[in-house]
């Protein structure tokens, strides 16, 4: 390769590894020497070895030469002046380092503005009831005294452990006669059970109870409360079917066992029970003895009190007494006794 083709690649090479092409202009003389400079006048060739080891003496150097640096420039054509010009600048260590470069500057993130401290309290000073479908910031009308009520369902009956063959309904209305959408219900009940004890009113302002009337045979009560107004709605619960029979002598109820007196009637008094305790009035009964020489029955009916049952005891002894009402059947053992002392508990 030819000497001056073999220094332009040199130039070159160390230019892109010099990082040239991200160094500012500057004039030469006004400041060190960067190795970039010295690459530069040797390629060039515009200054003699003597003028350029004069200008290193003059401005000396802005880096330290390592043996790398020094087999570069003599590549280029330094000689022995100006490499022991560069040389004495480090000795004398007046180098000069070249000024820092500018930092990248990188793009600002677009400020984050913050709510202010008014507009946060009047977030929390909304209402924290604000009704679902209602516009914001439009002011809730108070309600109408006279339309606000239950509207269905109330005064009817059923049988306790079962619910209303007509769904009981309570109904918010404003005093503009529109109904109020989503507007919190409270209910409670006596002497009944609810699904829910609250409640949202629907597009209609309305709200269906889920009531289940009883357990015991009387008045239950719905109420419902909204605001600060309260409605009451009166349901009749009645007894339901027979789940057993009761027996009773005189106002002593006979369980299992009944005790009588030889050539004494008696008289027993037939009644419902259903599965909540409730007692049931029943109207047909039917009644049998196991031996009518014991036990023999006189009467098997109903009057305005329930059911009736007569029997007559003959000749001393046990024998079974069966009552059937309703589709229940009880079993008793009847014991007659010669007389009232041994026992008898039932005249």
């Amino acid at each position: 390769m030819p000497a001056a083709l073999g220094r332009r690649f040199t130039y070159v090479s160390l230019l892109l590894l010099g990082g040239v092409g991200t160094m500012p202009a500057q004039s030469v003389g006004a400041e060190p020497l960067r190795k970039t400079d010295l690459v530069r006048l040797l390629s060039v060739g515009t200054l003699g070895p003597g003028e350029l080891a004069a200008l290193v003496r003059r401005t000396c150097v802005s880096f330290a030469p390592t043996s790398r640096d020094r087999a570069d420039l003599a590549a280029l054509g330094a000689d022995s002046a100006v490499l022991r010009e560069i040389d004495q600048c480090a000795r004398r260590g007046a180098l000069v380092r070249a000024g820092p470069r500018a930092a990248a500057v990188r793009p600002r993130a677009p400020p984050v503005r913050r709510p202010q401290a008014d507009t946060v309290k009047r977030v929390a000073a909304a209402p924290a009831g604000a009704v679902r479908g209602e516009p914001r910031g439009v002011p809730r009308l108070p309600l109408s005294a006279a339309r606000t009520g239950f509207v269905l369902g109330g005064g009817q009956r059923g049988s306790v452990g079962t619910r209303p063959m007509v769904p009981v309904v309570f109904q918010v209305r404003d005093t503009s006669g529109a109904p109020v959408v989503g507007e919190a219900v409270t209910l409670s009940v006596t002497n009944g059970q609810l699904g829910a004890p609250r409640a949202v009113t629907d597009s209609a302002g309305s709200v269906r109870v889920d009531l289940t009337l009883g357990p015991k045979a009387g008045l239950t009560i719905v109420r419902a409360t909204v605001r600060a107004m309260e409605r009451e709605a009166t349901l009749y619960a009645q007894p339901g079917a027979p789940a057993r029979l009761l027996l009773r002598c005189g106002d002593t109820l006979v369980e299992g066992r009944i005790s009588l007196t030889t050539h004494v009637p008696a008289v027993f008094h037939v009644a419902g029970q259903d599965a909540f305790g409730n007692a049931v009035p029943v109207s047909q009964v039917e009644a049998a003895t196991g031996d009518k020489t014991v036990l023999r029955v006189a009467l098997a009916g109903g009057d305005s009190l329930g059911g009736v049952v007569r029997v007559t005891p003959g000749q001393p002894g046990s024998t079974s007494l069966v009552i059937v009402s309703s589709g229940q059947r009880e079993d008793f053992t009847a014991v007659v006794w010669q007389t009232r002392h041994s026992g008898a508990a039932c005249p």
